[in-house]
């Protein structure tokens, strides 16, 4: 009869090491789940905080346009001239400008 009762003991024993078992498996498995969707939320919740700070941040500062407010000559006739006489400077010269001059009327 002792050896019945051991072997009981021993039943009993295993069922709830194997109930343990699944139990905590399940609750690490839920533990696990919850962590990556607290995750996921922090995540999102910081790069809806870095939009907010880039918004700011771009009201703060005026936007730099390509050239237009940097150079305030980049508009004028004078400029406008200079840059065509420094684009025909750069172009090779044939024998007929080469003789009466890059460009010039002759009659002038």
């Amino acid at each position: 009869m002792n050896e019945d009762r051991l072997a009981v003991r021993l039943r009993r024993l295993e069922q709830q090491i194997r109930s343990f078992k699944e139990l905590h498996t399940t609750e690490v498995s839920d533990l696990a789940r919850k962590l990556e969707t607290m995750t996921k939320l922090h995540a999102d919740e910081l790069q809806l905080i870095l939009d907010e700070l880039a918004d700011i941040a771009a009201e703060v500062t005026p936007p730099v346009q390509s050239g237009v407010l940097a150079d305030p000559a980049a508009s004028s006739p004078k400029r406008a001239k200079w840059l065509a006489e420094q684009e025909r400077k750069t172009k090779p010269l044939s024998r007929r400008e080469l003789l009466r001059g890059r460009g010039e009327d002759p009659r002038a």
